[in-house]
């Protein structure tokens, strides 16, 4: 089992278990914390947890630091979110959950789409 899963299993949220999965393995330090009031859909069945915990991570990789520098998240953003509108047709945890789609697979997915990016 991956380990992105795990840390669901362990009582992570969705967008906790991303990072922390990220954390471990890339080494970096994003704080689990911020991730906390988006599992479930920012706990109202919304935008999934795992996409938005994939995109805090994306932020931190590609992200700026200050409005003189150019944002290279915005282009890995919409890649991203494209791709799970493709695979899934919405990026509403309710509507996910509508249509079958589990947690542990929509975290797997989200994760191995931050991985592609993450290089």
């Amino acid at each position: 089992m991956k380990k992105v899963i795990e840390f669901h299993k362990e009582g992570y949220n969705c967008a906790e278990s991303i990072l922390k999965a990220f954390n471990e393995g890339t080494g970096s330090e994003i704080p689990i914390a911020i991730a906390s009031p988006f599992g479930g859909g920012m706990t109202i069945g919304s935008t999934c947890g795992a996409i938005t915990g994939t995109l805090m991570a994306i932020g931190a990789l590609k992200g700026r630091n200050g409005s003189e520098e150019k944002n290279n998240s915005r282009v890995l953003t919409r890649e991203i979110i494209n791709k799970v509108k493709e695979k899934y047709g919405t990026l509403e945890c309710i509507e996910l959950k509508k249509k079958g789609i589990t947690c542990d697979e929509i975290i797997e997915y989200a994760y191995n789409i931050l991985n592609e990016y993450a290089k």
